[in-house]
């Protein structure tokens, strides 16, 4: 089994990334999940636009950050996927807040001749990348350091300056990585399929600071709201900073007789019509009022466990799982 991690800024388009990967290659990879928070958002995105006749195996991983706190129990889920699963390919996606290091670290105990990493990835935005590093320059220098692969997203439209400003800010954190300074899209089909091919050298670690990030985040639920007004003051307010430092929000919620799928990041927001009945909003920030937010919004925190077990894959793939 060969894992990818795919890390990266919150919202930077991780998921986004994973999904043209899948279809540019044609493989069938599990994609491991590692939600912050107990939301499945970015795994339901994944779901709802898989059209292969082999549907993608999508595991969540909720019980927390799989570089620090649940190390174990992400290495656990790592090892059940390839005794229940045996796919050739496994993508981790971590959370935006987690440490690259770290999980590098936290993999290789189980590095043998059955279960390889393949270069890991950092994607992140240029036009956000001076505003990301000056307000967690710790953490995301630690992502770009422990990256082989750097790509640029959201991208389309920024300037030659700022792209070239911005590449030069990742090489002088890592002089080695291969850095793709324009929009990944218009990689050719090889370049892809590189992503996929074991490393010739090994995924070395640069030691992480231990400064730890102060980030917090609130899942809600059966959330409801009148009008598209509303929702849009509730975005230009999070904006402002008026419910707390956020630094991501994404989510679908009924508004009057519509759902609809709004997503923050890069002190910007979307708003879009959702053929999802999903009704599940997420925020991800620093010192958050998660009473105004919950007022707000109309509802109330959501909580349920959430772990990867040998049931959960024996359940999604029928086969018999041997214990390690």
């Amino acid at each position: 089994m060969n894992i990818l991690i795919v890390s990266g800024f919150l919202g930077a388009g991780k998921t986004t990334f994973i999904k043209e990967l899948i279809r540019r290659t044609g493989t069938t990879p599990v994609v491991l999940e590692n939600e912050y928070g107990d939301n499945s958002i970015d795994a339901n995105e994944l779901r709802s636009t898989d059209s292969s006749p082999q549907k993608l195996e999508i595991m969540e991983f909720m019980e927390g950050c799989v570089c620090c706190t649940m190390k174990d129990s992400f290495v656990n889920s790592v090892l059940t996927i390839f005794s229940g699963l045996a796919p050739e390919y496994l993508i981790v996606e971590p959370t935006g807040v987690g440490r690259l290091s770290s999980i590098i670290s936290n993999l290789q105990p189980i590095l043998h001749g059955n279960i390889s990493i393949l270069n890991p990835i950092v994607v992140l935005s240029p036009r956000s990348y001076r505003q990301n590093m000056s307000q967690w320059k710790e953490l995301y220098t630690d992502q770009i350091a422990n990256a082989k692969v750097v790509v640029f997203s959201k991208c389309e439209n920024d300037s030659p300056d700022l792209l070239a400003e911005t590449e030069a800010a990742v090489r002088s954190i890592n002089p080695d990585a291969e850095i793709i300074s324009s929009h990944y899209t218009g990689q050719e089909d090889s370049w892809w399929n590189s992503l996929m091919a074991l490393p010739g050298k090994k995924v070395n670690v640069t030691e992480a600071s231990d400064e730890q990030t102060s980030f917090s985040q609130i899942t809600i639920n059966n959330a409801k709201l009148t009008n598209p007004g509303e929702l849009i003051t509730l975005l230009e307010d999070c904006l402002r900073g008026e419910l707390g430092h956020i630094a991501r929000a994404k989510g679908t919620i009924p508004v009057g007789n519509e759902t609809l799928r709004f997503d923050l990041a890069d002190g910007l927001y979307s708003i879009t019509d959702s053929p999802s009945s999903e009704n599940q909003c997420v925020f991800i920030g620093e010192a958050l009022d998660k009473t105004g937010i919950c007022k707000r919004i109309g509802s109330r925190l959501l909580s349920k466990p959430a772990s990867l077990s040998y049931s959960d894959v024996k359940r999604k793939s029928g086969k018999q799982l041997r214990v390690i």
